[in-house]
């Protein structure tokens, strides 16, 4: 049956990495309920879902999958009824932005050897995503107006169009090849994954004693591009949001402003009867 789903999942169109974690994930569930997949019931779904020991994010990851399964199962006829429908997805809070700093990438960038140092200024100065530079082929890099480009399909299937910035430009054209193909290639010459590239780069963070990801470089590129442009909507485009509301995590992340009318605000202060600082306690003798 997950063979049937996921041959269905190909023909809708779904990108490779969707179809390995939907084809894990319900293999991983199939392992852990007692029947088989078309027979449990929303207390045998409930239990698989009260026994995960993972975060609330991965929860709400697993339980999407399984629930996705299930809508299909309906809708192709193996199933009269949803087991999965009323099944609890739990709600997980906005986090802001995790920029990396400006000296701590410019550290990242002394320290990456070849491709790792194009791949943090793909995703510190063009916000790539890990899946989208693994992705990247050399048909997908064109030039026009003598401008390089890059298309790609990004996070929802969203198709998109890049401009280079001229100061990656060079690095980038340095691992090009005039035959098509995929840009990147593993140490052994195989074909670079998604996780490839996130744990190539975590371990180059990991070897400099920097505790970020990947992901944090694209964090650092909506904050930089907030701090310079001051414009939302240019924000947004160029972090390729689908809701605005996303794209002011990054701004709040950047913006100083608020701060700074906080600490305007208590220096009005006066030293006033009720207003001055307690005096520290003295310690016993």
């Amino acid at each position: 049956m997950i063979r049937l789903h996921v041959d269905w999942l190909r023909r809708t169109g779904a990108t490779d990495r969707t179809v390995y974690h939907r084809r894990e994930n319900l293999r991983r569930y199939a392992e852990r309920i007692d029947v088989e997949l078309l027979d449990a019931t929303h207390d045998d779904i409930d239990r698989w879902q009260a026994g995960l020991r993972v975060s609330l994010s991965s929860v709400r990851t697993y339980t999407n999958h399984i629930a996705s399964f299930y809508r299909w199962a309906v809708d192709a006829g193996h199933l009269d009824t949803d087991p999965a429908v009323r099944i609890p997805r739990p709600k997980i809070p906005a986090r802001a932005a995790r920029p990396v700093p400006e000296k701590d990438y410019a550290l990242l960038l002394d320290a990456a050897p070849e491709p790792v140092r194009t791949w943090l200024l793909l995703a510190g100065f063009m916000g790539l995503r890990a899946h989208e530079i693994a992705q990247m082929r050399r048909e997908d890099i064109t030039e026009r107006g003598g401008r390089m480009y890059l298309s790609g399909v990004g996070k929802g299937q969203k198709s998109f169009l890049l401009a280079v910035p001229r100061e990656v430009e060079p690095f980038l054209a340095a691992h090009l090849r005039t035959r098509p193909g995929p840009v990147w290639a593993t140490i052994r010459g195989g074909r670079v994954s998604a996780k490839y590239v996130t744990n190539t780069v975590t371990a180059l963070m990991r070897a400099v004693e920097l505790p970020y990801t990947l992901h944090c470089l694209r964090h650092r590129f909506g904050t930089a591009l907030w701090g310079q442009t001051r414009d939302l909507l240019v924000v947004q485009q160029a972090m390729r949001h689908a809701n605005p509301n996303t794209t002011r995590l990054y701004v709040a992340t950047a913006d100083g402003e608020a701060t700074a009318a906080m600490d305007r605000l208590s220096s009005t202060l006066r030293p006033k009867r009720g207003s001055r600082p307690p005096r520290p306690r003295r310690e016993a003798a």
